[in-house]
């Protein structure tokens, strides 16, 4: 299974089919965080317990991402706008109206599509390394190495050799987080992918990934009342900086933090850093 069963995890109906939903519930602000392509809310494992310490209600909807425990309908719409609106869904499945946004990687374009399309759901923003512009799926050299994870019958290959801590060990996650992923999150994540229909839900989603879509709410974002932190790690080698930077240029109200000794996943690497940055940053007003 992904993430573990327990007293925080919710099970949302959608017209998409069921979702898991960690929810730390509380009175607190709500923030919705947006994990990435084949991996689980539990990117967010270091993050969320110093969020909830500083009064925030954290919302990690499980997506169909590849790391899922529940396979979605045969018929659910998971292009990345079919993927913002299922996140929409899930807010009004929680009962929440709006909420401030955290998004990396793939999480960070369906934030995006968000911002763009379901601008009454979101106020603030906290975008960490992810695709964005044309670099939907990311482009870099490094990038380029996974794609051919989503080649017929590759999927079921890594699934099963995941299976095996040699090979779990041999896995170059630097790309992604120098601290690095505990062995049983690694795990966990790598499991659903075990389930045909899982992997039919990724493939989809990995299909429907394309520049279009991050270019159009780029064009739409420029009007974006809220503001909005970029916070990109200095060795982003699956990120451009240049789009850090574009985001920051167009976005009316953002600025950017560079943190250090970060890859793709600040949450994992800085978490003490960016929970600080994310508490101050959903402290500013939202322009009416």
């Amino acid at each position: 299974m992904a993430i573990v069963e327990g007293p925080d995890v919710r099970r949302v109906s959608t017209s998409y089919g069921e979702v898991r939903v960690r929810d730390t519930g509380g009175d607190g602000r709500p923030v919705l965080l947006v994990h990435s392509l084949l991996f689980d809310p539990d990117l967010y494992v270091r993050l969320v317990p110093l969020l909830t310490a500083a009064g925030l209600r954290c919302v990690v909807p499980e997506l169909p991402l590849g790391a899922h425990a529940v396979p979605l309908r045969d018929d659910a719409d998971l292009s990345p706008t079919g993927l913002a609106g299922l996140l929409a869904e899930v807010l009004d499945g929680l009962g929440l109206e709006r909420v401030d946004a955290v998004g990396v990687d793939t999480g960070g374009a369906l934030v995006q599509l968000l911002m763009a399309d379901h601008r009454d759901r979101v106020d603030r923003v906290v975008l960490t390394g992810c695709d964005a512009y044309e670099e939907f799926p990311p482009t870099t050299p490094m990038a380029r190495l996974f794609t051919p994870l989503f080649l017929p019958g590759l999927l079921e290959l890594a699934a099963q050799a995941f299976r095996l801590r040699p090979v779990r060990r041999l896995f170059d996650l630097r790309p992604f987080t120098h601290r690095g992923v505990d062995d049983d999150v690694l795990v966990r994540s790598t499991s659903p992918l075990r389930d045909p229909r899982v992997r039919r839900d990724v493939r989809k989603a990995f299909a429907g990934m394309h520049a279009r879509h991050t270019l159009r709410a780029a064009e739409l974002n420029r009007s974006f009342p809220g503001p909005v932190l970029v916070a990109w790690g200095d060795d982003s080698r699956l990120f451009r900086r240049s789009s850090a930077d574009r985001l920051v240029q167009d976005l009316p109200d953002a600025r950017l933090e560079v943190l250090p000794d970060c890859a793709a996943f600040a949450s994992l690497d800085q978490p003490e850093l960016l929970a600080q940055l994310v508490v101050d940053h959903l402290r500013r007003p939202v322009t009416a």
